[in-house]
């Protein structure tokens, strides 16, 4: 087995040097799969690559802090199987779940361990919750227990790297201050991996976009090239309140909410509400198409670069559908709102 690249311990990711610790392996015995496994970091740079021989592999390195990882059989990522694994020392297993022969788990560690057993709840509440003959009731349940499980997960692992990961997911539907809280729970040596490190930035920055802070004025071009800024929509003396919303045409649940934004335009926009749309799509057809096709007719932008965009940055926003809701002085006055309470909070402003 060649080692392909080797990267600095201050990144937090794998090095080739180390002590016995340290050391990991990664390995299992996978039918029909290609004959090179790939190890890859969370950023897509290649981390190592062994040979399979009748579906067995293994891949032996040195883990100076634990960080995620993803495991496939093609150099390009799209191989027969993809798993995400957690690099710490030890033995990480992988193999074939028994009630789902498609997926595939990464065990034999701390954190991987904690992460397959997140995984198989949360596999069985989504099997349970598709099943037709389940009720509109118990799905309403299984929503709750899914949330539940989510935190509950977060909880029991604040001693171990799947902890970091969980709260990187649950960080979404926190406030900045709220994720600074979670962040100092953690042991301090969680707290200075590289994933904890991007999470605490990510909520300082939120912290200036938490509900009571200033806007921060976003520019970008419309469908016919003109730079349209958030700023102008705000001090529009025609506008009370704005919303701004960051989605995508590829994002189902962002393409879900369009029913609730059109709702909610076409009973207030006359009363001052206004939706300026920040698009994180890539393909200029596909954006304008949704927004034709969809009647979303509120103003759109877009740099067509995907989350590489600078108001992504300045929100803090990590997954879309995101939103903001924005008075007319320029105050953040609320966050998030889905569904029909887009519609009840802005009847209830413009009342």
């Amino acid at each position: 087995m060649k080692k392909i690249l080797t990267l600095a311990a201050a990144a937090a990711v794998l090095c080739s040097c180390g002590n016995n610790e340290n050391r990991y392996v990664v390995e299992g015995n996978l039918e029909g799969i290609n004959e090179t496994v790939y190890l890859f970091d969370r950023q897509q740079q290649l981390l190592d690559s062994a040979k399979v021989e009748n579906g067995a592999f293994r891949i032996e390195g040195v883990a100076e802090a634990p960080a995620s990882a993803i495991l496939t059989d093609a150099r390009d990522m799209r191989g027969t199987f993809g798993v995400m694994l957690i690099l710490e020392p030890g033995t990480i297993t992988v193999a074939r779940s028994e009630q789902e022969q498609n997926a595939l788990f990464a065990t034999g560690t701390v954190s991987n361990d904690a992460n397959t057993a997140y995984m198989t709840a949360g596999s069985e509440l989504i099997r349970e919750f598709r099943d037709p003959e389940t009720t509109d009731e118990r799905r309403e349940a299984i929503e709750e227990e899914y949330e539940e499980l989510g935190s509950q997960t977060l909880e029991q692992n604040r001693n171990n790297y799947f902890g970091v990961v969980m709260l990187s997911q649950q960080a979404y539907g926190l406030s900045g201050q709220e994720i600074l809280d979670e962040i100092a729970l953690f042991p301090a040596e969680l707290q200075q991996t590289g994933e904890m490190t991007k999470i605490r930035e990510n909520a300082e920055q939120k912290l200036k976009t938490d509900v009571g802070q200033p806007y921060i004025d976003v520019v970008q071009p419309d469908a016919n090239g003109k730079e349209v800024s958030l700023k102008s929509v705000v001090e529009n003396p025609a506008t009370k309140y704005v919303l701004l919303d960051f989605w995508a045409s590829w994002c189902g649940p962002c393409m879900g909410e369009v029913p609730h934004l059109k709702k909610t335009y076409g009973e207030f926009h006359d009363k001052g509400f206004e939706i300026y749309g920040v698009s994180f799509d890539n393909n200029r057809d596909k954006w304008l198409a949704a927004v034709k096709d969809n009647g979303m007719d509120w103003i759109h932008v877009s740099t067509l670069g995907g989350f590489d965009n600078q108001a992504a940055k300045d929100y803090a926003v990590q997954a879309i559908p995101t939103n903001l809701l924005i008075d007319r002085e320029g105050r953040i006055v609320a966050k998030n709102l889905r569904g029909e309470a887009l519609y009840e909070k802005i009847g209830e402003l413009l009342k």
